[in-house]
């Protein structure tokens, strides 16, 4: 009987990069602790722990039971990729959305491309009451589905003089119309927050030209910071001890953690302190944030986008996209009151016809009332642009 598959140390670090560190116990918005790589199990307030001892704790308690569960339930022969693919997804979503998504069924039934594909549709998250699609997420489905299709042989090469790509309209309509929401992460009250947007003001010209200037004066005006020594990576699989001490580490009053400010996987840089040149026009200056005192770090992230309206409604709404609704739902309408006068004016007042005209008043009305429900339906949804 073969062994079982464990997480490969590319599997480890692609969660780790997504995880986050944190080296003290951080409450969450229900009321739980988290510490270390997302360990949630075992944390408490005051709990502290060192990067190694929450890799093991990672390696070898929070993925094990993820890894069984694929072990057991993935019915199809599995890569290594695959593998560390499938446990950083699932240890992301839950065990429990794991085995009720269409990716498990797919991956059963042989589909391994539709199930690549399956993990990019959990992109989305509850943030600020909302829910979002976020770009963190965004990414990380990216990473686990080139992890996934990334062949233990290498990549096959197809040059495009050989087979030239083709448009797929499919693809096209299923990309999505919302705009992801860039997250802020806070680690000291664990809560996490839309990223504010740019002022309207600040163009993507005058916002590149801040970045670069910011940049340089980084490079050329900051005095570069001490480099952290570099951690030991441990040549050999860690022994039972040092299993056992992680996890007891977390059994503490207090933890074994190290003294030191919590991490995040966001990258920071000292606040500038002088405006940037902008090549803009002197009507629209580009957006200067104030100077962040002394010894404090300002986060990097990407220009955020503005959020769309709550109501769905898009001020771009091409008339050719709801019109043809509009007119059958009109249509509709006619043909109701049409249906009605046929039914409830008196044999008397129509032409002589057979006595089979009797039937199109109520079928009129009923097949009018059906087209423009239909129709009033679609031109909502067109309007609100929905899925």
């Amino acid at each position: 009987m073969a062994l079982p598959i464990r997480t490969s140390g590319a599997g480890v670090e692609l969660i780790k990069s997504f995880e986050g560190f944190r080296a003290r116990a951080t409450r969450l918005p229900d009321g739980s602790w988290i510490v270390g790589f997302g360990h949630t199990a075992s944390a408490r307030e005051g709990l502290r722990v060192t990067r190694a001892d929450a890799e093991l704790v990672l390696r070898h308690h929070d993925l094990k039971p993820i890894e069984d569960m694929i072990s057991e339930r993935v019915l199809t022969p599995l890569t290594q990729n695959e593998f560390d693919a499938l446990v950083s997804f699932a240890f992301n979503i839950g065990p429990k959305a794991f085995l009720e998504s269409n990716v498990l069924s797919l991956l059963n039934s042989g589909e391994r491309l539709q199930a690549a594909e399956g993990m990019a549709a959990w992109r989305k998250a509850r943030v600020d009451g909302e829910v979002r699609v976020v770009d963190a997420l965004v990414r990380r489905r990216a990473a686990e589905k080139a992890l996934f299709l990334e062949h233990p042989s290498g990549r096959i090469p197809v040059p495009g003089a050989l087979l030239r790509p083709q448009f797929d309209p499919g693809a096209a309509l299923a990309m999505a119309r919302e705009r992801a929401v860039v997250i802020e992460a806070r680690t000291e009250d664990g809560r996490t927050s839309a990223a504010p947007p740019r002022p309207v003001s600040e163009t993507a010209a005058q916002a590149a030209a801040r970045a670069v200037g910011e940049r340089m004066t980084k490079l050329l005006g900051d005095q570069p910071e001490r480099a952290a020594p570099p951690e030991a990576a441990d040549a050999s699989v860690p022994t039972a001890d040092e299993i056992t001490r992680a996890v007891s580490a977390l059994a503490e009053p207090d933890g074994a953690g190290e003294d030191r400010p919590d991490e995040t996987v966001i990258e920071a840089r000292p606040a500038p302190t002088e405006p940037v040149p902008s090549r803009a026009p002197p009507a629209a200056p580009p957006h200067q944030a104030p100077a962040a005192p002394e010894g404090r770090r300002e986060i990097l992230r990407p220009p955020a986008l503005p959020p769309s309206r709550s109501n769905g409604l898009n001020g771009d709404i091409s008339v050719m996209r709801w019109l043809p609704y509009a007119l059958l739902s009109g249509l509709g309408l006619w043909g109701v009151f049409e249906g009605v006068r046929r039914t409830i004016v008196p044999a008397a007042q129509r032409l002589p016809a057979s006595s089979s005209e009797a039937f199109v008043g109520p079928l009129l009305a009923f097949g009018s009332a059906l087209l423009s429900v239909l129709a009033v339906y679609y031109l909502y949804r067109a309007i609100t642009r929905q899925d």
